[in-house]
């Protein structure tokens, strides 16, 4: 056992994991079932699953390619989700289909978010997969288990964010990443300036929803 590689990715898996269980938790107050969490859990695993299964083959694929794919479907879901809070923001209300299209708008923010920050995860367990893949698997186990403690102690709390904000602030987050991920292969820019990015679409969507 490892304890740095066990502690790196307890780390990291806490914190992507937290995020994506925030989120599902705000989506659970207003669906009432289990919808939310069972998504979340398709997106995670989507994820993780072949980190752990076929990690150490995933690292001789272009990430390039990987970054490519992420970059267009962040776009699209920031895209996405913005609009979606602008409607709720406005009070915008569009006929007919408007519930059905709501749901799914929730369930498919709630599965992205889930997938995205399991990726950000594994990018880094895939680093450390080949010093220690026990302590790898490890720490990520035990950061679930984490999780999902802090996660029903604080649920009250975090139930009381409201949805138009939430979705505000991950449009600006995946087009952040998305921006990041494209900045990494044609700049080869470093994840230092992700914050920026962020504070930058921030103001974008503000811009977007008080102008527009």
């Amino acid at each position: 056992m490892d304890v740095s590689v066990l502690l790196a990715s307890l780390g990291i898996s806490v914190l992507e994991l937290s995020e994506a269980s925030a989120v599902t938790v705000v989506f659970l107050g207003i669906y009432k079932n289990l919808k939310p969490i069972l998504y979340s859990i398709a997106g995670i695993l989507l994820v993780l699953v072949p980190v752990f299964t076929v990690g150490r083959y995933i690292v001789f694929l272009p990430i390039d390619y990987v970054f490519a794919a992420a970059t267009i479907i962040l776009a699209y879901f920031g895209y996405r989700l913005l609009r979606s809070a602008r409607r709720n923001f406005k009070g915008l209300r569009k006929q007919g289909g408007k519930n059905e299209e709501e749901e799914k708008e929730g369930i498919v923010t709630v599965f992205v978010v889930s997938a995205t920050e399991a990726l950000e995860a594994g990018l880094v367990i895939l680093a450390l997969i080949p010093q220690s893949y026990v302590s790898a698997l490890s720490g990520t186990l035990i950061a679930v288990v984490i999780v999902v403690a802090l996660t029903a102690v604080l649920k009250a709390q975090i139930m009381r964010i409201r949805v138009p904000h939430l979705k505000f602030v991950l449009s600006a987050l995946l087009f952040s990443l998305a921006t990041l991920f494209a900045g990494e292969i044609f700049l080869d820019i470093d994840e230092v300036f992700l914050p920026l990015f962020f504070v930058i679409y921030l103001g974008i969507n503000y811009a977007v929803i008080k102008l527009t």
